[in-house]
């Protein structure tokens, strides 16, 4: 015999829950879990300590209760903390695994026996699915329901800096058409103290002026009950010289109970000086597409697609992790490449964070502030991968080997 025919290779695919991948799986969330733990005692500690003082102020607490408020307040700043870190403690602690694995000779053990690189993403990829899942839950949900409680019971610093029950003091407030001036009683339900309303015509001059001792919504929308107070309207214009010895006394209308139409939205008055970070999803979809004359408006947008995007984020991140050390130190732990991976991963973590703050203050459209770098890392990855795939000859294929030939017998 002088031999066989040629031996397709075998075709094998990801196994998402076979033993390399729940042994890398255990491995990388170990790290990151540590990575997040080291994180959060440095920002618990810098975010509590000032706080101290407000704790340890009543003395019928003793040390059993002021220990267990420490407690409770780090458990509920938790919340609060964590999530930024998610995405980067993920990095981390992908990179720390995949440099264990390479200090150890596994990933030259695990390449040999042929798994294509693609394969060896799958514990990334349930890793993303994992804290993905997880981090917006704690973001979308459990973030405002933790500071909702400290407000409540005006618990720490944060509940007492956001106390609702306190007066908000005098704003002024654009509205389309003109300007309004009220301390805010934020309720619920919400109430607008002294307030003065200034309406403008449409070539910028004074039309109408209402003052009122209170100031309430009406259950119709788009109205406001006025209180205890009087307004003037400017007289229509007439052609008739200005005299300038002659005095004119322009009347004010007293009245007890007035309503009157006024573009301002409750939701965002209610919540204004909140942090869009501590508002509810519903609260969040309201304002988001809502008209409003304030600067607030993007921060509302922008946090809405943070949300939504930021659940891919550490999808996106563990396979970035695992793609750059499969590219740059597949076989030993080199300095240079090393520092090379950690500086990608952290001006992936900064990028994220500075499209986020433009897009809060409108310089970049939410949508994009939201999804740009996220998909840039996803074209990033692709790239990376191409790369790999290239070199062990497989290109897009998950195939384990090239076509071999059979050996003769």
């Amino acid at each position: 015999m002088t031999g066989l025919p040629e031996r397709a290779a075998r075709a094998a695919y990801p196994a998402p829950l076979g033993r390399h991948t729940r042994y890398m799986l255990a491995s990388y969330l170990r790290h990151i879990f540590m990575v997040a733990a080291a994180l959060m005692v440095i920002a618990l500690t810098i975010d509590l300590w000032p706080q101290i003082p407000l704790l340890t102020a009543d003395p019928a607490r003793g040390a059993l209760g002021v220990a267990w408020s420490i407690a409770r307040l780090a458990g509920l700043r938790v919340c609060d903390l964590l999530p930024p870190f998610v995405p980067f403690a993920t990095f981390l602690g992908v990179v720390w695994s995949e440099v264990v694995f390479t200090a150890s000779h596994e990933r030259m053990l695990i390449w040999n026996s042929g798994r294509s690189p693609l394969q060896c993403l799958a514990p990334a990829v349930l890793v993303g699915v994992l804290l993905g899942a997880g981090l917006f839950v704690m973001d979308a949900y459990l973030r405002p329901a933790a500071i909702a409680v400290q407000i409540r019971e005006r618990f720490g610093r944060e509940g007492l800096r956001l106390d609702r029950t306190q007066s908000g003091g005098n704003h002024w407030v654009a509205l389309p058409d003109g300007l309004l001036r009220a301390e805010i009683e934020y309720g619920p339900p919400l109430k607008l103290h002294n307030a003065t309303i200034y309406r403008f015509n449409a070539d910028g001059l004074l039309q109408e002026v209402d003052t009122a001792a209170l100031a309430t919504p009406l259950p119709s929308g788009g109205e406001w009950l006025l209180q205890n107070g009087h307004f003037w309207k400017a007289p229509a214009a007439t052609d008739e010289p200005l005299s300038l010895g002659a005095t004119r006394e322009e009347p004010e209308t007293l009245f007890s109970q007035r309503s009157i139409p006024l573009t301002l939205n409750v939701l965002w008055l209610g919540n204004l000086g909140m942090s869009p970070q501590y508002l509810t999803m519903a609260e969040l979809r309201s304002l988001a597409r809502a008209q409003i004359v304030s600067a607030d408006a993007a921060g509302f947008g922008t946090r809405l697609q943070a949300l939504y995007s930021e659940a891919f984020l550490p999808g996106l991140m563990a396979v970035l992790a695992a793609a750059l050390a499969m590219l740059f130190i597949p076989y030993r732990v080199r300095p240079l490449p090393m520092i090379g991976v950690l500086m990608a991963g952290y001006l992936a973590h900064f990028s994220v964070t500075a499209f986020l703050l433009m897009g809060e203050f409108g310089y970049v459209w939410a949508l994009a502030a939201g999804w740009f770098v996220p998909l840039l890392v996803l074209l990033g990855n692709a790239g990376v991968l191409y790369v790999i795939q290239k070199r062990r000859g497989l290109g897009a294929s998950l195939h384990i080997t090239p076509a071999l030939p059979a050996a003769p017998l």
